[in-house]
Parts: C-alpha cells; structure tokens; sequence
C-alpha cells in the first residue's frame, strides 16, 4: 500500500500546473473565441434601436455583451441572425422594427428581448430568493434604463438610503407625536 505524503501531494499538484495552463482544463466560457467574446461593431446601434434609445452610454455596451453571452450560450450566433435580419429589412428605429414583421418571428424577437431586458433591467437572468445558483449576470444598478421615465421624481432606492436602520422611525409626515 503506497502511502500519500505532502511530497507526493505535492508533485502532482506541480504537475497539473502545465495541464492548466495548456487549457487541458477549461469552462463552458472558454468555448467562445477571442473575437466571439468581444462586443460586436453593430451591437451599441442595434441596442439604441430596439430600446428606442439612442443615448445609451457606449460604455456600459460590452458589459451588457458580456452579461448575454454568459448567460446564453447560444446568443451569440442568435445575435448574428437578428443583426442580419435587422440589415437586410434596413431598420434603423423602432417603428421601422414594428413594421417589419420580425417581432413575429419567435425566435428572432425572443434576442431583441433579451437586448432590451437587459438594457433596461440592468441584469440579464431572473433573480430568485435565496439563490446562491444561478444567480443573474448584473450590468448595473443605477444606470438601468427603467429608472429614466421617473428619474425627476424618482430617487433611484439603494441598499440603505436613509442610512442603517432608516426604515425603523416612521416618516415625519406620519409621526403623530
């Protein structure tokens, strides 16, 4: 019977070293290549389309990228398919998208969802109590487009934002001291 010492222990952990680094061991996101991976040239205009958005902020574009193809695998190729639909019915605003009858497309119209939602959500992916799983894939916060229709009236809640404890006191307008 051989027995195990840190020695050994050791020297196979050095030894898979090399097989890590060769890629021998890889996650269903290394499945995309590099230029797969990196925001498509058409995907900040198609968004402002589909949104009816034309200030979106280009930065926040390869991170809403990001967030679809990690949670889809199969976005990316979906993607290609609506872009080239979208250029070949030449659509350049949302009442031209309506018109052109692919929202009657299910498959089609499912990825301009998905553009949308996560554009306007700030997240890609449902959010479930208590889930440590599957858990959605966050853009931002404050910069989710469903807070720009009430942004004048709306303060935009965050984690605490009448401090700790906040919620404890009733609001003056409440309080009947």
């Amino acid at each position: 019977m051989m027995r195990t010492t840190r020695r050994r222990l050791l020297g196979y952990g050095v030894a898979l070293v090399p097989l890590c680094l060769m890629g021998g061991v890889s996650g269903p996101s290394l499945a995309l290549t590099e230029k797969e991976k990196g925001c498509p040239p058409d995907f900040l205009a198609i968004s402002a389309i589909l949104t009816a958005s034309p200030e979106l902020d280009p930065t926040m574009a390869p991170r809403v990228w990001h967030a679809l193809i990690t949670k889809d695998d199969a976005f990316v190729g979906r993607y290609r398919r609506l872009s080239e639909e979208m250029a070949a019915y030449r659509i350049r605003s949302w009442p031209d998208y309506e018109a052109s009858g692919l929202s009657a497309q299910k498959e089609i119209h499912s990825i301009a969802v998905a553009v949308v939602g996560a554009w306007y959500l700030g997240r890609v992916g449902e959010v479930l109590p208590r889930s440590e799983i599957n858990t959605p894939a966050f853009i931002t916060y404050e910069g989710a487009l469903m807070w720009r229709s009430t942004r004048d009236v709306t303060v935009i809640p965050t984690y605490a934002r009448g401090g700790p404890g906040f919620w404890a006191e009733a609001p003056s307008s409440v309080k009947t001291d």
